[in-house]
């Protein structure tokens, strides 16, 4: 009898530590799950009035006429990546 009673309230010691534990890993698996299931539901806002959408390739920002646009919305130029268009010594219009 007295094994039957250790081994009832180890399990109960162990469930009342980890039930909680579990909970909080079932809410998240639950929340990433929902993220997943509607993933990019929202339309991108230009961040910078120098930005421009280009179908296929997405927005870039910088002058896209111009032959070292880097066409990415993060860098501006592969010459001069934190300078405008209009003040490179290397603006090339193809």
């Amino acid at each position: 009898m007295l094994p039957i009673l250790s081994i009832l309230a180890l399990l109960l010691c162990f469930w009342i530590f980890f039930s909680p534990i579990i909970r909080r890993e079932e809410a998240t698996n639950r929340r990433r799950t929902m993220a997943t299931q509607y993933p990019h539901t929202y339309k991108r806002i230009p961040r910078d009035p120098e930005e421009q959408y280009i179908e296929g390739v997405g927005y870039i920002i910088g002058d896209v006429s111009c032959k070292y646009n880097a066409r990415s919305p993060y860098m501006r130029c592969a010459v001069n990546p934190s300078g405008l268009c209009e003040g490179c010594r290397d603006h090339y219009r193809q």
